[in-house]
C-alpha cells in the first residue's frame, strides 16, 4: 500500500499548470511522454521523478516553441535531440543532487508528506496493458463531520474504470486541496483483482474536513474578565469590515495576502470555512478599526467553541482599553521648569484646531513610555541626577476625585488650574508627576587606568571648552553636538557622553581603537557638586594591515578607496576611520555603508572592511516654481550622481566612476534656460573638481525695454586646502568662462545706456575665488560664517569684446539668539567693484553693478525693471536703473519657528541696506541729479531722475519648506529711499518668492 500526497503546497504555479488541458497534437503528447519516461528511467530516487518530470515537461514545451515543433505539430531538426539529451542529463543530475528518500516503512507521519507509487515495470504493461482503476473508496478522518463523496468525485479527474496515472491522482490532491474544505487530503493506493482477474489499482481517498462556522460573535470583555455586548462601536461596522493586505513589514508581523484562494474581502461570516490563519487577520483589521476611534491599547483575542454537526462558533473577545484623546497635559511639581517648556518635550499632547493633521493626541502606550524618558533626559541635561517622573493617565472623573480628596486633607491642588468638567468625559488627561531633586554641578574630574597619556593631558582635553564632538542623542535617535563636563558648570548627561566621546577619540587617533572608558560619578548632596571619575581600559594599539570594500556592485573600488582617510602601515585612527565613513556616506551613492575592523594573523594589525550596499544613483525629475520675478516656470531635470564616462560606449546607463552629470531645462513666461553640466570630483585621480559644461539664458523680465539672453561655457578647477580643521573649511578655485551676450527687441525710448549695450557680444573671462565655509548647516544655518572673495577678468590676453575687471566679497554670520526658542540671528554683507581697462570705454550693463530685490535689499525692486522714482537703488537714465561701478549691501534677519507648524514654517522679519555708485572704488552713498553726467559713447549726459544715497528696506517674511525645497515669501517696504520727493512707506511695499531657507 502507497500512500500518495500533493508534490507541492496548494495552489503551486508549476503544478496547476501541469493539469491545464494540453491542447497539443498526439504526436507532441507522445514524444513529451516518451520524454518523461526517459527521464524516470535515468532517475532512480522516486522522489526526484517528480523534478523531473516536470522539467523534461517545460524543456519540451520551450524546444517546441523554438524549433522543435512545427505548426503541424511536427518535431524537427534539434527540437528532437535537445529534450531528449536534457532528460537524461537532469535525470542522472536529480539522483546524484538529492538524497533517497526513506522507505515508507522508516519514514515518519508528517503532515502532507509525500511518496509515490514507483511506475510499473515494463514487464507488467507488456503483460496486462494499461492499469485500471477498478474502486476508489472515501474515508472521513473526523466521525462528527460528514463528507460528500460526490463533490469530491467532482474535483477529481481519476475515475472508477479509468485509467491509473500517477500525475492524475497528483492532480487531484492539488483540486481537493484548493476547494479550501479539507485541511489534509491523502490517496491510499493498493493493488486489487477484480472478480474476472483483472490486475489493477484500488484508490482510497482520505479527507480531514474543515470545521464550518455557524456563528460569529463580538464581546466586550470587561475589568472583572466577564464579556457583555456592551460595545463602544457599532458591531454591525466590525464585522463588514474588509481585510487589509498586510506586508511583511507591518508591526503585526503578519505576511501578505497573497492566497487567491483564501477569501479576504471581509472578515469571517457564518457558512464560511474555519481558518485559524484569517481570524488572526480578522482582529488584525479589528484593532486597526478601534485604533483609528482613539482605542490605542485596544486587544482582540479569537475563540472557537465547538457546536453540533461538526462547526464551530466563533467568538472575537474586544479588551478596549481606554479611549486614547488627549485633552489635557498636566505636570505636577515642577520648578525648575514650567510647563510650556515641559509641553514642547512631549509628543502626546492636545491637538490645537489648526493641526488637521496631527495625530499627538491619540494616546499611545509606547510613545507614553518614551515622553516619561524625554522628560527625565529633559532635566538630566539641566543637572538635576535625581530626577523621578511618575506618569498616570487619568479620566475627568477621576481628577474630580483627587480634588475632593485633596480639599478633604487641606492639601495643596493640583500644578495646573482647568476644569475637569470642561472636558468630555471619554477624553484622557496624562498626568506627569515630577520630583526634581536639587541641581548638580560639576565637581572635580579625573582619570585612572591610563598608560600611554599623562592624566594632566587628557584632563586638559575634557578641559577644553570650545571643543564640541558628535554624540548620538538616544532620545531623540539624532546626532547632535556638545560640549564636555566642565568644573563649575551644571552637570549635563550630553555632557558626560561628549567628555566619553572626546577620551575615546584621544586613544583612537593613536590607534587604540579598543580603549573602553567607563565613569563613575560622586554626588555630594550638601555642596550640590557632582564628581566624575574615569576608568580607562586602553587595549592594545593597532595599525592598519589592509582595506577591503565590499559590495561594490557597480561603483569603482577607487571611488571609494580615495575617501579613505586611512593607509596600510599606519596607525588605525578611528576619528579618521569615522570622518572615512561620513565622506563615503556623503557621496550618496549607497544605502548603508559599514565600517569595522577585522583580526588577522599578525599581531597588532588589522584589516580596515568597508561594507557598502549600492543605491539608484539617477535622477529625473519634473517640476514647477515660482517667484515674484518669474511667476511661474516649469522644469525637468536628468541626472546621474555616479557616472563613469569611460563606460559611456560600453554600458547603459554608464555607471560606477563617481563622475556627475545633469541636464536642466525650465521655460516660464519670461524666461527659457538650459543647462548641461559635467563634475569629476578628483581630476588625474587627485583631490582637484573639475567642472565643465554649457548653457543658455533668455530673459525678457530684466527690463521693459529689450531683451537678453546669453550663452556660453565654463571650466573650472577647484580644491579644498586640507582635509582636517581648520583647513577642510578653506577651498580655492579658477574657473574659464567663453560667452556670448545679446540684447535685442529694444524699444526706441530705452535709455542711451541700453541703447550702447545692443547687439552681439563675445566675453572671455577668467574668475580666481577663495572660499570659508564653516557653517553648521547649509539649509539652516544656526552658527558659524561664510566667507567669499573672487576677482574676476576679462579681455586682454583672454580675447573677447570687454576689457573689465571685477571683484566681490562677501560675509555671511550666524548666531543663536535664544537656543529654547530656536531664535536665529543672519548678518550678510557684500562688496562689488567692476571697471574697464584697456581700449573699453564703459561696462556693459549685463556686468554693472545692482541692488535690490530678495537676494539684496528688499523693498525695492530687483535689479534692472523699475519704472518708479525711489523704487529701486542706485543711478538711472529714464527712470531705468543702469547699475554702477561700486555696490555696497547688508542684511539682517531674525527667524524663528512659527508657533503653528514648527518643524515647517519659520517666521522672519529683516532690515536691509545699501547703495550703487556710478564710479568705481566710491564708497561714499551720493545723490545723483540733473547736473551730474554719465558719459557712455556719446550718449545724453544727464539723468532723467533724481536718485542713489544709501537705501534701507524693511520688511517680515516666512520660510516655508514644503516637501519640494525650501521656500520663502517676503514683504518689504521702503524706509530710506535716498529721493526726497518719494519717501517710500508701507504703501510701497513689494513681495518676493524665492528658493531658499537663508541667504
Amino acid at each position: 500500500m502507497k500512500i500518495l500526497k500533493s508534490p507541492r503546497k496548494p495552489g503551486s504555479p508549476a503544478k496547476r499548470q501541469l493539469l491545464k488541458p494540453q491542447k497539443k497534437n498526439r504526436q507532441s503528447k507522445l514524444f513529451l511522454s516518451y520524454c518523461i519516461s526517459i527521464s524516470n528511467i535515468f532517475s532512480k530516487s522516486v522522489s526526484t521523478k517528480a523534478y523531473c518530470q516536470l522539467f523534461t515537461y517545460f524543456t519540451v514545451k520551450k524546444s517546441g516553441k523554438a524549433s522543435g515543433v512545427s505548426k503541424s505539430g511536427s518535431f524537427q531538426g534539434h527540437g528532437r535531440i535537445l529534450p531528449l539529451f536534457v532528460s537524461v542529463l537532469f535525470g542522472l543530475g536529480c539522483h546524484n543532487l538529492w538524497p533517497q528518500e526513506p522507505t515508507p516503512e522508516s519514514q515518519p507521519s508528517q503532515t502532507r508528506a509525500k511518496t509515490y507509487v514507483p511506475s510499473p515495470s515494463s514487464a507488467e504493461k507488456v503483460a496486462t496493458g494499461q492499469i485500471r482503476i477498478l474502486e476508489i473508496e472515501f474515508s472521513s478522518k473526523r466521525t462528527d463531520v460528514p463528507i460528500n463523496d460526490d463533490k469530491i468525485r467532482q474535483n477529481m479527474r481519476s475515475t472508477k474504470g479509468g485509467v491509473y496515472s500517477q500525475q492524475v491522482v497528483d492532480g487531484d490532491i492539488e483540486s481537493l486541496y484548493q476547494t479550501g474544505d479539507y485541511a489534509n487530503v491523502q490517496i491510499v493506493t493498493s493493488e486489487m483483482r477484480s472478480d474476472d482477474g483483472e490486475r489493477g489499482r484500488r484508490l482510497t481517498v482520505l479527507v480531514d474536513p474543515k470545521v464550518r462556522v455557524s456563528e460569529v460573535e463580538v464581546k466586550r470583555l470587561r475589568a472583572d474578565g466577564g464579556l457583555d455586548d456592551d460595545l463602544s462601536v457599532d458591531k454591525e461596522d466590525l464585522l463588514d469590515l474588509k481585510l487589509k493586505a498586510l506586508t511583511a513589514n507591518d508591526n503585526k508581523g503578519a505576511k501578505a495576502i497573497s492566497d487567491p484562494f483564501t477569501p479576504k474581502e471581509v472578515v469571517t461570516k457564518a457558512g464560511d470555512t474555519l481558518s485559524e490563519e484569517r481570524l488572526q487577520r480578522d482582529a488584525f483589521a479589528m484593532e486597526d478599526f478601534y485604533r483609528d476611534k482613539g482605542y490605542k491599547d485596544v486587544k482582540i483575542t479569537t475563540k472557537t467553541e465547538p457546536v453540533k454537526g461538526g462547526e464551530a462558533k466563533v467568538i472575537f473577545e474586544v479588551d478596549e482599553g481606554i479611549r486614547g484623546f488627549i485633552s489635557r497635559i498636566r505636570f505636577i511639581g515642577n520648578q525648575a521648569a514650567t510647563s510650556q517648556e515641559l509641553e514642547k518635550v512631549v509628543k502626546l499632547k492636545p491637538k490645537a484646531w489648526w493641526q488637521i493633521f496631527s495625530k499627538s493626541d491619540r494616546f499611545e502606550e509606547l510613545q507614553f513610555k518614551d515622553d516619561v524618558s524625554r522628560i527625565k533626559n529633559f532635566y538630566l541635561n539641566k543637572g538635576y541626577i535625581d530626577i523621578n517622573v511618575q506618569p498616570s493617565v487619568d479620566l475627568p472623573r477621576t481628577i474630580k476625585n483627587e480634588e475632593a480628596q485633596n480639599a478633604a486633607k487641606g492639601t495643596a491642588p493640583r500644578g495646573e488650574d482647568f476644569d475637569p468638567d470642561e472636558v468630555p468625559a471619554e477624553d484622557l488627561i496624562l498626568t506627569y508627576r515630577i520630583e526634581e531633586g536639587r541641581q548638580y554641578r560639576v565637581g572635580n574630574l579625573s582619570v585612572d587606568g591610563n598608560t600611554f597619556f599623562s592624566s594632566d593631558d587628557l584632563l586638559n582635553e575634557l578641559m577644553t571648552k570650545s571643543k564640541q564632538v558628535e554624540i548620538f542623542d538616544s532620545v531623540e535617535l539624532k546626532m547632535i553636538k556638545a560640549n564636555g563636563l566642565q568644573q563649575g558648570e551644571v552637570y549635563a548627561v550630553n555632557s558626560l557622553q561628549a567628555s566619553i566621546e572626546t577620551l575615546q577619540d584621544k586613544y583612537g587617533r593613536r590607534g587604540f581603537r579598543e580603549a573602553r572608558i567607563e565613569y563613575r560619578m560622586t554626588p555630594n548632596v550638601e555642596n550640590g557638586q557632582i564628581d566624575v571619575s574615569f576608568s580607562i581600559k586602553e587595549g592594545e594599539k593597532f595599525y592598519v594591515d589592509k582595506i577591503e570594500i565590499q559590495g561594490n556592485t557597480t561603483t569603482k573600488d577607487k571611488v571609494i578607496r580615495r575617501e579613505i582617510d586611512l593607509a596600510p602601515g599606519e596607525v588605525f585612527d578611528t576619528v579618521r576611520e569615522k570622518a572615512s565613513k561620513r565622506k563615503i556616506e556623503g557621496l550618496n551613492y549607497f544605502s548603508k555603508v559599514e565600517t569595522y575592523a577585522e583580526e588577522t594573523d599578525v599581531p597588532n594589525r588589522q584589516k580596515l572592511i568597508v561594507k557598502v550596499e549600492e543605491k539608484g544613483t539617477g535622477e529625473v525629475s519634473f517640476g514647477a516654481g515660482f517667484s515674484s520675478v518669474e511667476l511661474l516656470t516649469g522644469n525637468i531635470t536628468v541626472g546621474e550622481k555616479n557616472f563613469d564616462l569611460q563606460k559611456i560606449f560600453q554600458s547603459f546607463p554608464p555607471r560606477g566612476g563617481g563622475q556627475k552629470v545633469r541636464m536642466q531645462a525650465s521655460i516660464g513666461f519670461r524666461s527659457q534656460n538650459l543647462n548641461l553640466s559635467f563634475t569629476e570630483p578628483w581630476f588625474l585621480d587627485k583631490p582637484i573638481r573639475l567642472d565643465a559644461g554649457g548653457y543658455y539664458n533668455g530673459a525678457s523680465y530684466l527690463s521693459e525695454f529689450y531683451n537678453q539672453k546669453n550663452y556660453g561655457a565654463f571650466t573650472g578647477l577647484s580644491r579644498r586646502l586640507g582635509d582636517d580643521y581648520p583647513l577642510n573649511r578653506w577651498s580655492t578655485g579658477i574657473t574659464y568662462r567663453p560667452e556670448y551676450y545679446d540684447i535685442s527687441d529694444l524699444q526706441s525710448d530705452a535709455p542711451p545706456y541700453f541703447q550702447a549695450s545692443t547687439g552681439d557680444t563675445f566675453k572671455s573671462s577668467l574668475r580666481g575665488s577663495v572660499t570659508y565655509d564653516g557653517r553648521d548647516s547649509i539649509m539652516l544655518a544656526h552658527s558659524g560664517q561664510y566667507f567669499e572673495f573672487g576677482a574676476e577678468g576679462a579681455g586682454g590676453p583672454l580675447l573677447g569684446s570687454e576689457n573689465i575687471w571685477k571683484i566681490k566679497a562677501e560675509f555671511k554670520t550666524y548666531h543663536t539668539l535664544w537656543k529654547e526658542k530656536d531664535v536665529i540671528l543672519s548678518a550678510r554683507a557684500l562688496v562689488g567693484l567692476v571697471d574697464t581697462y584697456s581700449t573699453t570705454d564703459y561696462v556693459p550693463v549685463w556686468d554693472q553693478l545692482f541692488a535690490g530685490g530678495s537676494g539684496s535689499i528688499r523693498g525695492f525692486d530687483p535689479s534692472l525693471g523699475s519704472t518708479v522714482n525711489g523704487g529701486s537703488v542706485g543711478p538711472k537714465q529714464n527712470g531705468q536703473p543702469v547699475g554702477g561701478g561700486t555696490q555696497g549691501v547688508y542684511q539682517v534677519e531674525v527667524s524663528a519657528p512659527f508657533p503653528i507648524l514648527e518643524n515647517r514654517v519659520r517666521w522672519a522679519v529683516f532690515c536691509d541696506g545699501g547703495f550703487v555708485n556710478e564710479n568705481v572704488f566710491d564708497f561714499q552713498p551720493k545723490t545723483y541729479n540733473n547736473t551730474q553726467s554719465m558719459n557712455v559713447k556719446g550718449t545724453p549726459t544727464d539723468y532723467a531722475a533724481i536718485n542713489g544715497g544709501f537705501q534701507i528696506g524693511a520688511g517680515v517674511g516666512i520660510r516655508m519648506d514644503i516637501g519640494i525645497g525650501p521656500m520663502k515669501f517676503d514683504v518689504g517696504f521702503p524706509v530710506m529711499t535716498g529721493d526726497p520727493n518719494n519717501g517710500g512707506g508701507l504703501g510701497a511695499f513689494k513681495m518676493y518668492f524665492d528658493g531658499g531657507y537663508q541667504f
